[in-house]
């Protein structure tokens, strides 16, 4: 099977209700951190403090190996492939730091606005079998930074919500969606 774009069926929108934000303490970071465990993610790895180099870095790898699975003949064995490699690569930042693909340079964008990922999933746009109904970063965000994120998601035109838990979601409706968000950061802050 070759690779073909998703639409997921999800309405974007950008309605983040910034007086339900929660805020992360350094003390439950770094908990998290040695637990593995933060916000009902139970696999969380800290992915604060990426910079504007990390977050160019991970578009060029991101876009580099979407392009593989595209041209591949068998989506399932290139994913596959691409997977092994990736655990086997020695830098953190050529296996995406083990985030999806699809979702990697969002997730880092973020970081490098400040924010503080917990957790995502690309749906399996691009091999295998996800728990996600459509391509999503979940994150910390500090209010001051809100309305930068809100407009970056308007200006990208994917979706931006709160949840009940005091995360803030941004999500797409198709695979390279997350993927624009990314390129859409890093030409807005000129890097």
């Amino acid at each position: 099977m070759r690779w073909r774009a998703h639409v997921y069926p999800v309405a974007i929108e950008q309605v983040l209700d910034i007086g339900c934000l929660a805020s992360l303490t350094e003390a439950e970071a770094e908990e998290a951190d040695e637990n593995g465990q933060l916000a009902g993610n139970h696999m969380y790895q800290d992915l604060r403090g990426y910079t504007w180099a990390d977050l160019a870095k991970a578009i060029e790898i991101e876009r580099r190996l979407i392009g593989r699975l595209q041209a591949a003949q068998d989506l399932e064995a290139e994913a596959e492939q691409l997977d092994d490699e990736r655990l086997d690569s020695f830098e953190p930042d050529d296996g995406l730091w083990e985030l999806d693909i699809g979702v990697a340079s969002a997730t880092v964008a973020l970081s490098a606005l400040g924010a503080v990922p917990v957790g995502s999933c690309n749906a399996g746009g691009f091999g295998g079998h996800h728990q996600g109904a459509h391509p999503y970063v979940a994150f910390f965000l500090g209010k001051a930074r809100a309305d930068e994120v809100v407009s970056l998601a308007q200006a990208a035109k994917v979706g931006l919500r709160s949840d009940g838990a005091g995360l803030a979601h941004i999500y797409g409706a198709g695979d390279l969606d997350l993927l624009r968000f990314a390129e859409t950061t890093r030409d807005r802050h000129g890097r």
